[in-house]
């Protein structure tokens, strides 16, 4: 909330406010049986408009400066002694409205004159409710601006774990990547100039859009074809993936990067060289909803001590960006590893 909505705001109440005393004063008949427009003007709403910035001036003495450095600082009996003594102070305020400014406009509220205890108790009856209103507001203001900088901080930690995870998730995959091509490179093979061609695309991706907090779905699919395309290069043609599209892309987004990390995994721990039992990925658009199944034989031949990390690290990702906004099922069943995810992508 910014400051200028808050004076609008403040200065809303105080004509409430007066409106208030207004429509009171004439329900009680103060004008007689019959409307006075000049007197209203002339001498109602003049002492209904000093009244209320009475009540206005007395609440943020108490607002401003008394809750604030008396009260607030721990010491409950300063306050109430401030407290004490600014009805005091405006005590003789009312005093003199009642005694000189009243009287010079034609308007006399008590009977009888009214001495300065009498204006003590009327002070303290006019603003009693200001005063419970004035500690109110001012510790919901202190909440208010905790709760602000407590969100500011909560966002700088998210985004500060994000880019953590994001960071180890990329790496991850690289290293696996150049350890592939280093290979095809050793053996002079012709296929090594197009694996670095896609490797660049996936670098390029990864600098450009991974920044961004969402990206059109289609480029991220896009980024899986080429992670398959580049494992087959670079297991010369002997990595078998049945991958398939279905449903409506166009104007979708996601987070970027969230999916590599179950393709890969499948092609770290799975088996992927056997035509007759290829790594299986789904993806399917359903209106808003987002399902990707990837499913795989284990290869128990297979014991990488670094695994782990990228399936934990996604499902933390997931978490963050997408908090009950998905539904994650990773199962283990006779040999063979399923990932059922679904997304809620927002619009």
């Amino acid at each position: 909330m910014n400051r200028r909505l808050i004076i609008y705001l403040h200065v809303g109440y105080w004509i409430l406010v007066l409106m208030q005393v207004l429509l009171v004063a004439l329900g009680t008949g103060v004008l007689g049986t019959h409307f006075d427009l000049k007197l209203f003007l002339t001498i109602v709403l003049p002492v209904k408009a000093l009244q209320t910035s009475c009540s206005a001036l007395f609440f943020y003495v108490n607002y401003l400066l008394l809750v604030p450095y008396a009260l607030k600082k721990g010491n409950v009996s300063k306050y109430v002694i401030s407290l004490l003594i600014g009805i005091f102070v405006f005590s003789p305020l009312y005093y003199l409205m009642e005694q000189i400014v009243y009287p010079l406009i034609g308007w006399k509220t008590y009977d009888a004159d009214l001495d300065l205890l009498s204006a003590f108790i009327v002070t303290l009856g006019a603003n009693f409710l200001n005063i419970f209103l004035g500690l109110l507001l001012s510790y919901l203001m202190d909440w208010r601006t905790v709760r602000a900088e407590k969100e500011v901080i909560e966002k700088e930690q998210l985004k500060t774990e994000l880019a953590f995870l994001k960071s180890q998730v990329n790496p991850h995959y690289l290293f696996n990547t150049i350890n592939d091509i280093y290979s095809l490179a050793q053996q002079q093979s012709d296929e090594a100039p197009e694996a670095l061609l896609k490797l660049s695309e996936l670098l390029r991706y990864m600098l450009r859009e991974s920044d961004d907090p969402y990206v059109p779905l289609a480029n991220e699919i896009a980024y899986l074809v080429n992670v398959i395309d580049l494992q087959k290069i670079g297991q010369k043609g002997r990595s078998y993936t049945n991958f398939k599209l279905e449903g409506n892309i166009e104007g979708k987004k996601i987070a970027p990067l969230i999916l590599i990390n179950f393709i890969e995994n499948a092609f770290k721990h799975g088996v992927f060289k056997n035509p007759d039992e290829p790594i299986q990925v789904l993806i399917k658009i359903e209106g808003q909803a987002f399902r990707l199944h990837v499913s795989n034989k284990i290869n128990t031949a297979k014991k990488d001590k670094t695994g782990g990390i990228g399936l934990v690290n996604v499902q933390r990702r997931l978490e963050l960006i997408y908090p009950n906004k998905h539904e994650l099922l990773i199962s283990q069943q006779n040999h063979n590893f399923t990932v059922d995810l679904k997304i809620d992508l927002y619009d």
